[in-house]
């Protein structure tokens, strides 16, 4: 007998990775889920490459804009900063602006200029967030639905069900927490990363405009 049960067992199968973690989640991975990863993929990578130093403190921007400013071409400095668009750019403009009101006009606009910025920056990550916090939540519905699927089995099966009555409840019960915590680890890790990373480089587009306008003095 148990030479038999091992030859059926031997002869079963083989269940490939598509159908233990696609096909076995049943329509909470194919309709929620697996979307919510390809949402969560595009948005680490569109941050990443849209968060960095080149692209919100240009290199470039920091040499031309301190040589304008230390040869007091001001209004070539305005103009090459108004079209720029970078972080940095925006608030040495904001700040050259507000020199004919004093050196107090100048911090506070590049300051409100530069928390306008970082809220902003802040609001865009946060969908990273709520992905990572809203992923296991529907994992966690998945394994309720599973086991309520697995528990009705026995029911229907008198009792006594066969483990084949209760594989499907169980793998949706698994599988759909497993998709959870995939989606919510990178999630989450991209989503601190990139806090830290905003917090750092506005640290230094403030340090950096600052110095370079705290010992300009244009006329009005």
């Amino acid at each position: 007998t148990a030479a038999r049960a091992a030859e059926g067992v031997a002869n079963q199968p083989a269940i490939s990775g598509f159908q233990k973690f696609f096909i076995a989640g049943g329509w909470l991975v194919w309709f929620v889920l697996l979307p919510m990863s390809l949402l969560t993929v595009s948005l680490i990578i569109q941050y990443f490459l849209e968060i960095r130093r080149s692209k919100l403190l240009p290199p470039a921007v920091e040499k031309e804009s301190q040589q304008l400013l230390e040869e007091s071409q001001f209004q070539k400095a305005m103009d090459f900063l108004r079209n720029e668009g970078s972080m940095l750019s925006r608030a040495l403009f904001v700040g050259l602006a507000e020199s004919k009101n004093g050196r107090a006009a100048m911090e506070n606009g590049m300051a409100e200029m530069m928390e306008q910025e970082t809220t902003h920056l802040l609001r865009k990550i946060e969908w990273l967030n709520i992905l990572g916090n809203v992923a296991p939540m529907v994992g966690l519905f998945g394994t309720v639905w599973g086991m309520i699927d697995a528990f009705n089995q026995i029911v229907v099966k008198g009792g006594q069900p066969e483990p084949a009555d209760l594989a499907g409840g169980i793998s949706v019960a698994l599988v759909t927490t497993w998709w959870g915590l995939i989606i919510a680890i990178p999630a989450l890790a991209a989503y601190g990363s990139l806090r830290n990373r905003i917090d750092s480089l506005v640290a230094e587009i403030a340090v950096f405009a600052e110095n370079l306008l705290r010992n300009i003095h244009p006329n009005p």
